[in-house]
């Protein structure tokens, strides 16, 4: 029986993986598949490289304290009480308030490219994707087609880049015929990568942020910004019922961009982690029984159709 790890997306929430991802380890539970998204495809591709968690954490601590981290300035859009909005509710309060409309309008991108590639370049190696020591795969959003697509071969960079394009912060990347930015707009916990990677039982790390209420709503910008924070939360949610247990550090109150607190956040992971270890095991026994002899998985929302790239 393979046990899959789906890791979302959530910018310096998703640390907490790293915690989780080293209970896992202590307490003997195998990983056989990694789906991940955003800094969960960053986090989930280090690991199927090199399966350690301790190493993992160094590595992420070097990156932390590294130029290529400081050159870009990913806590731009943090200011008070704002830090516990939503990203396109900070975006446009930025955009406001640093009259930034004129520059949003004429280029694809707050992060240049440049800038964007040295940061994938320190954190991922330059080897295939093949070579992950534990099968993996990442998703990502093709705005030209409007579809979800797993990017399951090829350069690891490549496909960690595409994952990780923050829409409006980061340009989007053209791979093929895909124009990609970060998977996290349609699938934040992405569980049927996990499971399209041959696992049976999928752990989920849900590091969302917080749908807190709101009474801030000056302008159309803030309305569609808060309209849309509220859609992809609640889409988030339902594709959490793609997974057989899901673990939910407590981080959802933290800034996106809030690298400084790292220590904090990996600490949020395992002890989310530590208190679900009973249900996993409890999980990974009813599925290996129904597997024994035979039985459906149980009723789960239907996953939603992805293309593969590359194909076959």
């Amino acid at each position: 029986m393979k046990i899959g790890l789906a890791l979302g997306g959530g910018a310096a929430r998703g640390l907490a993986h790293i915690g989780v991802i080293r209970v896992l380890e202590e307490e003997g539970i195998p990983i056989h598949a990694i789906g991940g998204t955003s800094m969960g495809a960053i986090i989930g591709s280090k690991y199927a490289l090199t399966p350690n968690a301790k190493v993992l954490e160094e590595d992420l601590q070097r990156f932390l304290e590294s130029d290529a981290f400081g050159e870009a300035q990913l806590d731009f859009v943090r200011e008070g009480e704002e830090e516990k909005r939503g990203f396109f509710f900070q975006l446009s309060r930025y955009i406001s308030k640093r009259v930034y409309y004129t520059l949003a309008a004429n280029q694809e991108s707050l992060i240049k490219m440049e800038s964007f590639k040295r940061i994938i370049d320190f954190l991922i190696p330059d080897v295939p994707m093949a070579f992950t020591r534990i099968p993996f795969a990442a998703t990502a959003v093709d705005l030209n087609r409007g579809k979800e697509v797993v990017l399951h071969g090829g350069p690891l960079r490549e496909a960690i880049a595409a994952s990780c394009a923050l829409p409006g912060i980061v340009p989007p990347m053209k791979i093929g015929d895909y124009e990609l930015v970060d998977g996290g707009w349609l699938n934040l916990v992405p569980a049927s990568v996990a499971r399209f990677l041959g696992a049976h039982m999928i752990i989920g790390v849900w590091v969302g942020s917080e749908l807190e209420e709101t009474c801030c709503l000056g302008n159309s910008i803030d309305i569609i910004a808060r309209a849309d924070e509220i859609s992809r939360h609640y889409l988030g949610i339902f594709r959490l019922r793609e997974c057989d247990v899901v673990i939910a550090p407590s981080v959802g109150h933290m800034h996106w961009a809030d690298f400084e607190r790292a220590q904090e956040t990996i600490k949020a992971g395992e002890e989310a982690a530590e208190k679900a270890i009973s249900t996993i095991k409890g999980a990974i026994t009813k599925t290996r029984l129904k597997r024994w002899f035979f039985l459906p998985r149980g009723t789960r929302s239907p996953e939603i159709p992805f293309e593969v790239y590359p194909q076959g």
